[in-house]
């Protein structure tokens, strides 16, 4: 994994067609949380990679950025979906970036 699929995560954020830049404007679009949620799931990183510093600024803040837009989504997702939504990402975050 040499590029540690950082265009599918950059794109995530994108504004208009990137699932968390839809969750800014209070949008959850079901296919792209598929589609992110598989992007995390091929990502694999060996135990002492050293990981580029924009890899981890993608990841790290997501958690706290959907905890931000719990409200904002209300309108096109329930509190409970959501909530799955973001537990399935934090696990992938999880079991990419590791415990402390």
């Amino acid at each position: 994994m040499d590029d540690f699929y950082l265009p599918e995560l950059e794109a995530a954020w994108h504004p208009d067609t990137g699932f968390l830049g839809c969750l800014r404007d209070g949008i959850f679009d079901r296919a792209l949380f598929g589609e992110f949620v598989t992007t995390l799931m091929r990502v694999r990183v060996a135990e002492e990679a050293l990981l580029p510093a924009r890899f981890v600024t993608l990841l790290w803040f997501i958690p706290l950025f959907m905890e931000w837009q719990t409200e904002r989504v209300a309108a096109t997702c329930s509190h409970e979906e959501y909530g799955l939504a973001r537990t399935r990402i934090e696990q992938q975050l999880e079991r990419i970036l590791g415990f402390p």
